[in-house]
């Protein structure tokens, strides 16, 4: 069942503070990143970052969508060091916050979503 599209154009800053979950539903919800270029891992993990800086205070939700981006980045390869650029942070720091079995297991039970995206195939250019 798709989820309606929230109407973001007249949402006001506290909108998206107040309504994370619900955006993070929207999120998951939709297959845009089959339309854009890049591998979707990486996409994934960019945009999780950039939703959870649109709102005030990060939310179990908006963490557990990173969590879960990196758990999939991860599982496809991905550098720690990749990941530490996609997060704005260090290797060594993303590496200390989301190698913990902990993390990466509450963040692939959380929502099926990496699952359902990695079922279909990479768009990347090719430079």
């Amino acid at each position: 069942m798709a989820i309606e599209q929230p109407d973001f154009a007249n949402w006001t800053e506290e909108g998206f503070a107040t309504r994370a979950d619900e955006i993070c539903e929207y999120f998951h919800s939709f297959d845009w990143l089959g339309r854009l270029p890049g591998p979707r891992h990486e996409t994934y993990l960019e945009l999780a970052v950039r939703a959870e800086r649109t709102i005030e205070k990060p939310t179990e939700a908006s963490r557990n969508q990173i969590a879960e981006a990196v758990c999939w980045a991860r599982d496809e390869g991905t550098s720690w060091e990749r990941i530490a650029e996609l997060l704005g942070t260090s290797a060594a720091e993303a590496q200390q916050r989301y190698e913990s079995p902990d993390v990466l297991s509450h963040a692939s039970s959380t929502t099926d979503a990496t699952r359902m995206l990695s079922d279909t195939p990479d768009r990347t250019v090719a430079t």
